[in-house]
């Protein structure tokens, strides 16, 4: 299990931009599953609003770049290197979660090309999916 404090390690998204709570699955390279809690407090929720589907993907998007750096450093502990969210396709969002719904985020890669990784992802709600395709991640070493 990969608690805050070791995700801040890989990611440079801090509060209010990390938007995985925790990991707890990791197969470097390969595949992840994190958790996000939807809580009332986050910055971008009204009263009564579902999570973004926007920010869904980036908490997905965060898990796939969770599983590249832990491959990245696997190799280098020293490794620098930036993941961004390249694009998404073939994705459907089935609902939002609401406040006080936990969302277990699951990332595997299918296919890699250069420094763009595509990953089927898949959002779940109490074992329910709630939204599921294939996202994007540009991911290079920097040094």
């Amino acid at each position: 299990m990969m608690e805050n404090r070791v995700i801040q390690s890989i990611l440079p998204h801090r509060y209010p931009f990390l938007l995985v709570d925790r990991i707890v699955e990791m197969e470097p390279g390969k595949r992840g599953v994190g958790i996000k809690n939807v809580t009332g407090n986050e910055w971008f929720l009204n009263a009564g609003a579902d999570y973004p589907p926007v920010m869904l993907l980036e908490s997905l998007a965060q898990v796939g770049g969770i599983v590249l750096g832990c491959k990245a450093r696997e190799e280098n502990p020293n490794s620098r290197f930036i993941g961004l969210f390249a694009g998404v396709s073939d994705f459907q969002f089935l609902r939002f979660p609401a406040v006080g719904e936990q969302v277990t985020l699951t990332v595997e890669l299918s296919q890699s090309l250069a420094s763009i990784y595509r990953f089927n992802s898949t959002a779940l709600v109490e074992g329910g999916k709630i939204a599921g395709g294939q996202i994007l991640i540009s991911f290079s070493r920097t040094a």
